[in-house]
């Protein structure tokens, strides 16, 4: 994987030498846990996507993950295939247990990876974290390179400089993080600036992932000031292309491959093609099983809870999951029946497309989006330039 500490893009498929999961055929191997540790977070971000409770000290007990209840479910899913965690949120260092947590998870040897705002990393955390534990991947959110900027997006004076400071700490405790910027309109001129700043602070790479409609971010784009379709695909554009080609550091932005163009899909081959939604598991702060994050703000995206639901059931006969993995069986739907890359793509980040049409499978609104301007590749389609449909005769990337 080139792009390391990904959001959406799952962790590396396990060895080839793991053992076989004790899995039903027709059920696929529970790889990974996202576990939004605790549904609080110590900053007030204006476009987070699922809106955490805003807390200025410790986080209400209640919306921590159990530690003894996370034990369970890692027994319960180490047979099943599990091999490695996100630690998410919320902020997930405002778990009360964190540090025990992640020692335990590293004991069981699952792989971790880590998403963090970076303002509560301390060095003798991140050394500890480096040193012995199995933290192999770690992204910092910082949306711009001037302070008062990041501080008014994330609600909180102080946030960038923490934030700095955290990254700092992991650079020289060995583990450069992956910077992650919120993309809108208020900083699409700090990008280069904030690169700059990524390649100074010894980052490892800068993903830039545009304010989605979810949650906090549906009120930047009521204001004008999300991304659309065309500021979507502009922006795409500008990181893998003449900015990919300025800078040293690997930059990466989740885009479906077929609006990648040949250069992009020949420089980043499948990175950021799609999740891994087959193999991931969502436990949030509750101990709701759930597809991701997603989970907190939809309920029927919710499996059940941890202490009150065996795990393995609910993986192996859930009908929310059961019609999923049968529908990315294919044939896909839409646009993505005809797509030359529907077999990895999967319809890329499920948790969006059901936001914005209440579909798991279903075409991404990138691609939808392409389809309803007719300017969707006619060179990405199996019917090629001849091809049928809306869009069959639009650009050629």
């Amino acid at each position: 994987m080139t792009d390391p500490a990904d959001t959406c893009d799952g962790l590396d498929e396990p060895a080839a030498s793991a053992p076989a999961p004790d899995m039903p055929p027709d059920v696929p191997a529970l790889k990974v846990f996202y576990l939004y540790l605790t549904a609080g977070c110590n900053l007030h971000c204006r476009h987070c996507w699922i809106t955490p409770t805003f807390v200025q000290g410790k986080p209400v007990p209640a919306e921590c993950l159990d530690l003894g209840r996370l034990k369970g479910a890692v027994a319960e899913g180490k047979p099943m295939g599990l091999s490695a965690a996100k630690l998410t949120g919320g902020e997930p260092m405002l778990h009360p247990q964190f540090r025990e947590i992640a020692d335990y998870l590293s004991s069981e040897g699952l792989e971790l990876s880590l998403e963090t705002n970076g303002t509560l990393l301390d060095r003798d955390l991140a050394v500890h974290l480096v040193r012995h534990t199995t933290l192999k991947r770690v992204a910092v959110s910082l949306d711009s390179p001037e302070e008062q900027e990041h501080d008014r997006f994330r609600g909180r004076p102080g946030a960038f400089r923490e934030a700095v400071r955290g990254i700092r700490f992991l650079a020289e405790a060995g583990l450069p993080p992956q910077i992650i910027m919120s993309v809108y309109r208020g900083n699409l001129d700090r990008i280069e600036g904030l690169i700059e700043l990524a390649m100074k602070l010894g980052a490892s790479s800068v993903k830039f992932n545009p304010v989605t409609h979810s949650g906090r971010g549906e009120e930047i784009h009521r204001q004008g000031l999300g991304l659309d379709f065309d500021g979507h695909l502009a922006l795409i554009r500008r990181i893998r292309g003449p900015l990919q080609d300025r800078y040293p550091i690997h930059l990466g932005a989740m885009v479906p491959p077929a609006m990648s163009t040949v250069k992009e899909l020949l420089r980043y081959g499948g990175e950021g093609a799609g999740c891994h939604v087959r193999h991931i598991l969502g436990i949030l702060g509750t101990g709701e099983m759930a597809l991701c994050g997603i989970g907190r703000s939809i309920p029927e995206l919710c499996f059940g809870r941890l202490g009150q639901d065996r795990l393995r059931e609910v993986w192996m006969t859930h009908p929310v999951l059961v019609r999923m993995r049968e529908e990315l069986k294919g044939p896909f739907p839409g646009v993505c029946g005809d797509c030359l890359h529907a077999g990895r793509c999967m319809t890329h980040c499920l948790a969006q497309n059901y936001e914005a049409c209440g579909t798991l499978v279903a075409p991404s609104p990138l691609c939808a989006e392409a389809v309803r301007r007719g300017v969707f590749p006619a060179t990405r389609r199996r019917q090629g330039t001849g091809g049928r449909g809306q869009g069959a005769g639009g650009n050629r990337l």
